[in-house]
């Protein structure tokens, strides 16, 4: 079973690593995949909205027992194949996606059950 993918926008990853230091037990509350980030400015270098697109998309197949190859994925997401295959590697490289080769065929899935975006400001 999978996890969510949490997004922290202007949240300070030291705080949470402290947190977890004095107070362990806590930290298995913590989320698995988690980025950190500055702004939404850096989100949407990250996770652009065609990579979120992508993400989600991957995440209702999963729920839906499918794994869906690059070629599909281009068809549904009315996308180049070329730039599916650029934005799974990228997101292969955050370790959001999985990538398996069969024959000629490249299959893709995830096992995220959700994005989770939390904004914050902190003093």
């Amino acid at each position: 079973m999978g996890s969510k993918l949490v997004v922290f926008i202007n949240k300070s990853m030291e705080k949470d690593e402290k947190e977890l230091l004095e107070n362990p037990k806590k930290g298995f509350n913590q989320p698995k995949n988690a980025l950190y980030l500055d702004s939404f400015d850096q989100l949407n270098k990250m996770l652009s909205p065609k990579r979120i697109d992508l993400l989600w998309y991957l995440i209702e197949e999963r729920k839906k027992g499918h794994e869906k190859s690059v070629s599909e994925l281009a068809k549904s997401l009315n996308r180049k194949q070329e730039a599916i295959s650029r934005d799974l590697h990228y997101l292969k490289s955050l370790k959001l996606v999985e990538l398996k080769k069969s024959s000629q065929t490249v299959f893709a899935f995830t096992d995220l059950e959700g994005i989770d975006i939390r904004i914050g400001r902190e003093a």
